[in-house]
């Protein structure tokens, strides 16, 4: 029997904004960062054995401001996935964004107090960029999960602001994992009183194990 796959994971969350008091997207977060998870996986394809992967999870808490929608850039190189996480207001599933806008359009101001409306992230960039982890697979893998659904609006706040520039430094960097381009996801989390803390995090681990498995 083959050992677990080792990987690298690069996870965010961000600090309360807004109304808010706290962010569960910090509390979910800090619950991985530093630590070390063994997911085991079995595979849908009865061909292929079921898998485990020990995830090394790094990361930070993102500043909701322009600085922490950059903070990932600068340390991308050294993980075999990005996973960014964020609050979803009204949303009450787990939603897997599929894409990125070069556009910010705040309704409300970050916390810098920047308040900026259909302003390019990155002059001349790309209109969209398309997650780098595998589309089909992560569909295949939680298509019955009722939690979960597949996005491909992310809004035009901070969030898709930090998944934008983390597709478009992977993108310009030419940065890969297993000669695959690097990947990189966003999911946007709803409250605990919509799906429980433990449940959350449990999906969250499994979404990453998927992707460094299936890049």
């Amino acid at each position: 029997c083959l050992g677990a796959m080792k990987a690298q994971i690069w996870l965010t969350g961000f600090e309360p904004f807004g109304r808010h008091a706290d962010n569960p997207s910090q509390q979910l977060v800090e619950h991985l960062l530093n630590t070390t998870r063994t997911h085991h996986i079995e595979r849908s394809d009865t061909e292929l054995a079921p898998a485990s992967v020990e995830m090394t999870f790094s990361g930070a808490i993102l500043s909701v401001d322009e600085a922490g929608s950059r903070l990932s850039c600068e340390h991308l190189t050294d993980f075999d996935a990005i996973v960014h996480v964020g609050l979803h207001e009204s949303s009450e599933k787990i939603r897997f964004e599929m894409c990125a806008t070069n556009e910010c359009n705040f309704r409300i101001a970050d916390n810098s107090g920047r308040q900026i409306s259909q302003t390019p992230i990155v002059e001349f960039g790309d209109i969209e960029l398309h997650t780098t982890a595998n589309r089909h697979s992560i569909e295949n893998s939680f298509s019955s999960n009722d939690g979960v659904i597949i996005s491909d609006d992310c809004g035009r706040f901070v969030c898709n602001e930090t998944y934008y520039r983390t597709l478009h430094s992977i993108k310009t960097q030419q940065l890969e994992s297993e000669e695959k381009a690097l990947p990189a996801i966003f999911v946007h989390i709803p409250s605990f009183n919509h799906i429980s803390a433990e449940v959350q995090l449990d999906i969250l681990c499994e979404l990453c194990a998927h992707i460094v498995l299936n890049p």
